[in-house]
């Protein structure tokens, strides 16, 4: 059965309101009424889309001319008119300008709720189209992409298109190391921001920590200079409970400042662990490790594999189903940043580690991968290493070289020198 989305009536009539809104309560449904069709307009959340029944004729702005203003707004409203006996004409007007359905007056509490369902069965078909299109669009576009088919994955992405930066202005990216923080909130951006607005990275270190007032300023500053965009905050071990508190009245912050806005600013915190007082103060979502989705790690690897082929200019490997199951046989205690790192080396030396082959199955091919693997010194196989680990924090920081050079905890000259010697430029990881 459909759940029963947002319900609202409107109507002139003070009895008709009554007799609707105690229908409903005995149904079990919630439904807020309204007097006049400016009041509705004034208050239904429009990003939000629900069913509504209204009146034709009411003063100020009539029926007509509400369902035409609302779906304007907001096109997936389905709008219920009620007309006169025998007023054929207005209800062709109405379901010309989007009304779904409508009624006649006087009307009994049973057609009514057959109205209400079956509108309700079209919100729903419309809202899961809408889902569909919009991750269809974000799995296709150029930017960082969420990928696997695990039933956390699915889930994920639709709550993340659903999700209202209007009422959740900051929200909350839990995962162990490693399971694409980053990449969950440059998704995220790309879905809500504004279109020029930029994601911007600030380690949680770099935040005020003396009081409530300089901390929620800071960050107020920071909202103002990147309206329409998104404050991505990391490294968030070091937050100390009392930061995690001042949260909220930033957050109160941003709803005032977001409803004065067109562009509205949001705050992504990422971090391994949450404060159980902060629980339920933010919307959260959370990134599972790769053994509790073993299903994507396939797919996963293929993305990783191929991506990385096509920055070093080498053909794609061929990965097998042999492959995949020893892949998903592995520990991945760092999860997806040790699986793009096993998929750039297999890519490096296009074949698997010498300790993964079967030597008795091993294919012509595979074996002369394998006596090409064999053939790399211990020199060649750390300059691989070490140009993948490089590659791995240019992507994480989008080449920001001093987020680099604190992560990998080098100098600023080893890090310029290990640059050089890779052919790396960083400008090439930006916005990625």
């Amino acid at each position: 059965m459909t759940t029963m989305p947002a319900l609202y009536f409107i109507d002139d009539e003070p009895a008709i309101r009554d007799s609707v809104e105690q229908a409903m309560l005995i149904e079990g449904i919630e439904i807020r009424c309204f007097p006049n069709a400016v009041e509705a307009l004034k208050q239904i959340p429009l990003t939000q889309a629900g069913v509504v029944i209204t009146d034709i004729h009411m003063p100020v702005m009539d029926g007509i001319q509400f369902t035409e203003q609302l779906l304007k707004h907001n096109p997936r409203f389905q709008v219920i008119v009620l007309t006169g006996h025998g007023d054929v004409q207005t209800a062709v007007t109405a379901m010309k300008v989007g009304a779904c359905d409508f009624l006649e007056k006087p009307f009994v509490v049973d057609a009514l709720m057959a109205a209400i369902h079956k509108a309700a069965d079209k919100l729903a078909l419309v809202e899961e189209n809408n889902l569909l299109r919009k991750e269809l669009a974000m799995q296709t576009h150029v930017g960082p992409k969420l990928i696997g088919q695990s039933p956390s994955m699915v889930t994920l992405r639709r709550e993340l298109i659903t999700l209202d930066i209007n009422k959740d202005p900051i929200i909350i990216i839990k995962g162990e190391i490693g399971t694409g923080k980053r990449i969950t909130a440059q998704y995220t951006h790309d879905l809500h921001s504004h279109q020029r607005g930029e994601l911007y990275p600030i380690a949680a270190f770099n935040l005020p920590n003396s009081d409530q007032e300089t901390f929620c300023e800071f960050l107020k500053q920071l909202c103002v200079k990147h309206r329409g965009g998104t404050l991505y905050i990391h490294e968030t071990e070091v937050l100390m409970s009392q930061q995690w508190e001042w949260f909220k009245q930033v957050k109160s912050t941003l709803l005032h400042e977001n409803e004065c806005n067109s562009n509205a600013t949001c705050i992504i915190i990422a971090s391994t662990a949450v404060p159980a007082t902060i629980k339920g103060e933010f919307r959260q979502f959370e990134l599972l490790p790769l053994t509790e989705r073993p299903e994507d790690i396939g797919s996963l690897f293929k993305h990783f594999a191929r991506g990385a082929a096509s920055r070093y200019q080498l053909p794609p490997p061929i990965i097998t189903k042999q492959d995949v199951e020893r892949l998903i046989a592995k520990p991945w205690p760092e999860n997806l940043r040790q699986l793009r790192q096993e998929a750039e080396l297999r890519v490096l030396t296009q074949a698997k580690p010498p300790e993964e082959l079967d030597q008795d199955n091993c294919s012509p091919n595979e074996e002369k991968a394998n006596t090409t693997i064999k053939q790399l010194s211990l020199s060649e196989r750390t300059d691989n290493f070490e140009q993948i680990i490089l590659i791995e924090a240019l992507h994480r920081h989008q080449g920001m070289l001093k987020e680099v050079q604190q992560e990998l905890q080098v100098s600023r000259k080893t890090l310029y020198d290990k640059l050089r010697k890779h052919q790396l430029d960083k400008t090439d990881f930006k916005n990625r």
